[in-house]
C-alpha cells in the first residue's frame, strides 16, 4: 500500500480523463479539443509524463522523409491502482482496478455477525483492510480505496445512515484509511455507479443523463452537465411512489398502484408472500403473470418521467432484472407513447449488474480521487 497521492491539476486531469475515456491522442488534437497554446499543451504533457500517468511517443509513419513526426499521448493504465469495495449487509465484494477501471482481481469476505441488528463498525474495517491486503499483492501498490453502499454518504467520509448495516453518523471513511494505510473515499452505491457511467459509460456521449436501479428498492442518480448530483432532495422517493393505477397492489408504505408497488421487488415479494432476499423478477412472474406486464408498463413511464425531468435522450438502466423487465414489449410501447410525435427514440441502455459491478463503481469513485477529479 501507498501513501495519499496528490492530485493533477485542472488542465492535466481534464487531459487524462480524455485520454481514458476516448484513447491515444496527439498533442495538437489535444490542444484543440481543450483550446491550449502549443506551449500550454507542452507544459501539461509534460505534467503527466512525469506523474507516469501519461506516456507520450512520436507517431510511426513509416516515412523517414516526413518532417517532424506528431507526438501521441497514451494513458498509462497501470501506474495506478485502486480497491473497490461494496458492502451489503453480510458480505464485502472487492475489486482491485487499473487507472482505466478494467477489474484485475476480486475478492469478497463475510461481514460480521450483527450485535443488537448493527453490523460492527470496527471489525468491518478489518474485513476491508483483509480485502485490500490481499487483493493488494497482486500489484506493487495500491494508491486509493473506495467504499460504496446504500445509504446516505456525508462529505464522501461519514455514513450518515446505513440502513442495511444499521449504523448512523459512522466515520468509516477515516476509520478505513487509517487501519488501509491509504486515501479512502465513501460512495452511495447508485452515485458511485453513475460516476462510472460519467467516465467509461454513457458520460463518453452524453453530459446529462439519469440513472435508475431497479431490484430490491428503486435507485436513482443524476449526471448533470457533466456534474454528479450527490444528493437526491427526497433521495427519489417522488419517483418511486409517483401514481399509476389507482387499482393497482399497494407498496409497502400503503400507496396503492404507485411505481414503487411494481417495481421494488421487496415490494411484489412481499405481496405474494416470498422472500424478497432471494428472489428474481423471473420467479415472480411466474406466480403472478399479470404483475409483470404491469411491472414492464410502470418501468416504461417511470423511464419516460425521469427523461423528461431531466430533459436528456439517455438512461442507464442498471439491475440484475432490468434486461428481462426492458425486453418486454410493453416497456418499450408504453415508452414510445409517452414520446412526442416525430421524437427520436431515447438511448436506453440495460446494465445487469452484480456485486463486482458495483464494487467497481466504488474503485472508479476511487481513481476519481486519486487523480482529483473530487
Amino acid at each position: 500500500m501507498s501513501d495519499s497521492t496528490n492530485g493533477l491539476p485542472p488542465r492535466a486531469l481534464a487531459v487524462t480523463r480524455h485520454l481514458l475515456t476516448h484513447g491515444p491522442a496527439t498533442r495538437s488534437g489535444l490542444g484543440a479539443v481543450f483550446q491550449l497554446s502549443d506551449a500550454s499543451m507542452s507544459r501539461v504533457a509534460r505534467q503527466l509524463v512525469e506523474a507516469g500517468v501519461v506516456a507520450e511517443e512520436a507517431e510511426r509513419t513509416g516515412d523517414a522523409t516526413i518532417g517532424r513526426p506528431r507526438q501521441i499521448l497514451t494513458a498509462v493504465p497501470n501506474s495506478r491502482h485502486v480497491v473497490g469495495v461494496k458492502l451489503t449487509g453480510d458480505t464485502a465484494y472487492g475489486v482491485l482496478c487499473d487507472l482505466a477501471g478494467t477489474v484485475i482481481a476480486l475478492a469478497s469476505l463475510p461481514l460480521p455477525e450483527r450485535v443488537d441488528g448493527v453490523v460492527p463498525v470496527d471489525r468491518t474495517v478489518k474485513v476491508v483492510r483483509q480485502l485490500a491486503v490481499r487483493l493488494g499483492k497482486k500489484v506493487p501498490r495500491i494508491d486509493g480505496l473506495g467504499i460504496s453502499l446504500g445509504g446516505v454518504i456525508e462529505g464522501r467520509s461519514v455514513v450518515g445512515d446505513g440502513v442495511f448495516l444499521g449504523w448512523h453518523d459512522v466515520p468509516l471513511g477515516d476509520l478505513v484509511s487509517e487501519a488501509c494505510g491509504v486515501p479512502a473515499v465513501l460512495t452511495n452505491d447508485v452515485v458511485g455507479l453513475a460516476r462510472e457511467q460519467l467516465w467509461f459509460g454513457a458520460g463518453r456521449t452524453h453530459d446529462t443523463f439519469g440513472v435508475i436501479t431497479v431490484g430490491a428498492g428503486l435507485g436513482y442518480a443524476v449526471v448533470r452537465e457533466g456534474q454528479v448530483l450527490e444528493h437526491l432532495i427526497d433521495n427519489g422517493h417522488l419517483l418511486s411512489h409517483s401514481p399509476l393505477d389507482v387499482s393497482g397492489p399497494v407498496c409497502r408504505q400503503g400507496h396503492r398502484g404507485c411505481v414503487s408497488a411494481y417495481l421494488d421487488r421487496m415490494d411484489v415479494a412481499a405481496r405474494l408472500g416470498l422472500d424478497g432476499a432471494d428472489v428474481t423478477f423471473e420467479q415472480l412472474a411466474q406466480q403472478d403473470p399479470d404483475w409483470f406486464a404491469g411491472a414492464a408498463r410502470a418501468l416504461g413511464h417511470l423511464i419516460a418521467t425521469v427523461a423528461g425531468g431531466l430533459q436528456t435522450e439517455r438512461i442507464v438502466l442498471a439491475g440484475e432484472d432490468v434486461a428481462t423487465l426492458y425486453g418486454h414489449p410493453i416497456a418499450t410501447e408504453t415508452l414510445a407513447g409517452r414520446m412526442p410525435p416525430g421524437a427520436e427514440p431515447l438511448e436506453v441502455s440495460t446494465e445487469p449488474l452484480g456485486f463486482t459491478d458495483w464494487a467497481r463503481g466504488a474503485g472508479v469513485v476511487s481513481i476519481q480521487a486519486v487523480l482529483g477529479a473530487l
